[in-house]
């Protein structure tokens, strides 16, 4: 949320939004739609609510109006309004300095801090990451220093942070994390993903693959609750959403499309792992992978990197494991997603079984996610 309002009581709560038309303005309005809250909406610009789902819309004047004062207050008196969300700074210094100059006249409580102050505060946390992110590599160990790629500047990891957290998934940041420390020591090969949901951790790859020039990132899934199995008896709660008529696969893929479609090197195939491999072989013989709406990407026939991420239970696991583990160039990394999974252990075991193997050298969890470096392809 753009702004941090006081305590409310919500059900006496009733909240002036204004101006509606800034962009900000909308995070905050589902924030208070979903707590139930009242909305008034007001511009001095709009000649209505538009698209913006507010529960009242009212004309204001421009607060340079000599006007507006006195259309505020009786706004405020006419819709019974306890607080006031301004989302432009000039608004907002004028909103408070009301409060502080006739606080008997104008009583409503106006959300903080100011504008200008959210937006640092809304970024400040990308930067400290960045700031963690580009002070060196707990791999280095793994790679003499000269094969290490150097890291990326604190901007780049700080909007790569920004950007990944704006796209809905489960990945955590202490994996995006380790994705930026092993993208420096990946060998050259595509880097296939088997269960992609919205695409937060296909973007990542997607964006670190191009900066580091490793290949093209293959998002394998069907998005299409159909084709979906269930993920074992721990999972139930899970397994119960495959019935759920609510969701509309279609707009989960859409959503992926949305957070990789700039990016020039992610293709897909819609399938699930097992019916995907022959599509995968085709495209190695061809040297291309199309996938609709985002073109044609080169495919080397090797993976650099491999990340699990479909249906967790077991027997799915080890097979997907089966099939594109055998791609797996040596110096690879395979990454089994929720190897920490509160809702089964199919990943654990799985995890545990490649632990133990002579085709792996080296491992560690970060987050849920379960890393191991491929050392014997043969």
């Amino acid at each position: 949320m753009p702004a941090e309002p006081a305590s409310l009581d919500m059900n006496k709560t009733k909240i002036l939004i204004f101006p509606l038309d800034i962009d900000d303005a909308d995070t905050f309005i589902r924030v208070a739609n979903a707590l139930d809250i009242e909305t008034v909406g007001a511009s001095s610009a709009m000649a209505g609510p538009g698209e913006k789902a507010v529960d009242h819309f009212i004309r204001l004047p421009f607060v340079t109006d000599p006007a507006f004062d006195q259309a505020l207050q009786r706004a405020l008196d006419q819709h019974a309004v306890t607080t006031a969300y301004a989302p432009h700074q000039g608004v907002w210094r004028h909103l408070d300095t009301l409060l502080k100059t006739q606080p008997d006249r104008f009583r409503f409580t106006l959300c903080r801090p100011d504008p200008f102050s959210a937006t640092q505060q809304r970024f400040a946390p990308h930067e400290a990451w960045a700031a963690l992110a580009s002070s060196g590599t707990p791999l280095a160990g793994l790679a003499e220093p000269q094969a290490i790629r150097p890291p990326l500047s604190p901007a780049r990891y700080s909007a790569l942070h920004r950007q990944f957290l704006s796209i809905p998934g489960d990945s955590d940041v202490g994996k995006l994390r380790a994705l930026c420390d092993i993208a420096r020591l990946l060998p050259p090969g595509d880097l296939l993903e088997v269960g992609c949901l919205y695409g937060r951790s296909a973007f990542a790859l997607g964006y670190l693959a191009s900066r580091y020039t490793l290949g093209s990132v293959i998002c394998v899934d069907p998005w299409n609750t159909a084709e979906l199995t269930d993920q074992g008896a721990a999972a139930a709660i899970i397994n119960a959403e495959l019935a759920n008529t609510d969701i509309d696969s279609e707009k989960i893929f859409r959503v992926f499309l949305n957070a990789v479609a700039l990016l020039e090197n992610v293709g897909y195939i819609r399938k699930t792992s097992e019916n995907a491999q022959g599509e995968y072989e085709a495209a190695i013989r061809s040297g291309a992978l199309h996938s609709p709406e985002l073109g044609s990407v080169p495919i080397g026939g090797q993976l650099s990197l491999l990340h699990i991420d479909a249906n967790h239970r077991y027997d799915h696991v080890r097979r997907d494991v089966e099939i594109w583990s055998p791609y797996l160039a040596a110096g690879g990394w395979l990454l089994l997603d929720d190897y920490v999974w509160a809702f089964g252990d199919g990943p654990r075991r799985v995890g545990d079984e490649l632990l133990g193997s002579p085709l792996y050298d080296s491992a560690f969890v970060s987050g849920d996610t379960l890393f191991l470096r491929r050392t014997d392809v043969n």
